[in-house]
């Protein structure tokens, strides 16, 4: 079982590379559907204040996951019993259904092509979208560096963290993670609401950020590319914005020599602004292009280390 899942994985990450994913069953847009629905129906029933509030984060919480992610579980495992081809199958689908690798580097790309065609206001739009920040402000270079700084987030929760997930529980986690991803997302019902959610978010992708940053200096140095500058950026910022996107941010800002967006982070109950990186030089459309460069690389990296492991599990075990 263990190799078929390898398998499976191994299929979405490729079909998530060549094709993007899927428009018609994208997990994300499933999951968020439900989670629309879920949320207010669960927060009618608590107490409008803060303790209530918390409360009905935690149980939509649960209850998105029991929602979404159980079923997958439960009809993979029965499938693999029984019916191994097709859970297979099902299993590849839904892990390209959770990647969403291409279309970050899609989204990146649109950025600069609408501000060659001084079309401001889709940029801006694809801009905060990708970096879930508001753009709508931002003038040319603070476009570039909200499509980069997106496109380091999005190699955590949109790769990293997905990987890991999917490389233990396989299609199954992959949900999971969509699941705590999209309750964390909610803004219709206040931060006190999908406090929960996003607890459990940063948690998932702690380790997996972690992971990242490591993956892309080594993609940086097969890339020849100034891991020294990276270096000096991740030990100057990466303990200031205490985020598991911060090494991404770090490695990417360092090796373009550029800053990233401004960042308001509570510091010993202080509210303090900072940005991560050196502005060495002016930032251009061809760093988002090396960002996506930076993006694939570290996803290639995380896939072949994800398949050895898993691969020697499954042969030993």
């Amino acid at each position: 079982m263990i190799i078929n899942t390898l398998a499976a994985m191994a299929a979405g990450y490729v079909l998530s590379m060549v094709f993007g994913t899927p428009k018609k069953f994208r997990a994300q847009d499933i999951v968020s559907r439900i989670a629309a629905a879920l949320a207010p129906k669960i927060s009618a029933k608590y107490q409008d204040n803060e303790g209530g509030r918390r409360t009905a984060g935690i149980v939509f919480l649960l209850s998105l996951i029991a929602v979404t992610v159980l079923p997958v579980l439960v009809v993979l495992i029965l499938l693999y019993c029984f019916i191994p081809a097709l859970a297979l199958v099902l299993d590849a689908l839904i892990c390209w259904s959770v990647l969403d690798i291409k279309g970050v580097t899609t989204a990146s790309t649109g950025v600069a092509r609408a501000m060659r065609g001084k079309n401001y206001a889709k940029a801006q739009r694809i801009a905060s979208d990708l970096s879930r920040t508001d753009c709508s402000e931002l003038d040319e270079k603070g476009l570039v560096r909200a499509a980069v700084q997106g496109v380091a987030d999005r190699t955590v929760d949109s790769t990293a963290a997905p990987m890991l997930c999917m490389f233990l529980l396989s299609a199954a986690g992959g949900v999971f993670f969509t699941a705590a991803d999209c309750a964390a997302e909610i803004s219709d019902e206040g931060e006190d609401f999908t406090a929960p959610a996003e607890k459990l978010r940063r948690a998932l992708c702690f380790i997996p950020g972690k992971f990242a940053y490591l993956m892309m200096l080594v993609d940086a140095l097969f890339l020849k590319l100034n891991t020294r500058a990276a270096e000096r950026v991740m030990k100057s910022d990466i303990k200031c914005t205490r985020s598991c996107f911060a090494g991404c941010r770090a490695v990417m800002a360092g090796i373009m020599g550029i800053s990233l967006l401004p960042e308001e982070v509570y510091s010993e109950q202080f509210l303090r602004t900072y940005t991560i990186g050196e502005q060495l030089k002016d930032p251009e459309p061809a760093d988002i292009t090396l960002a996506n460069s930076l993006l694939q690389g570290t996803a290639f990296i995380m896939m072949m280390m994800v398949f050895i492991v898993k691969l020697t599990i499954g042969v030993w075990f």
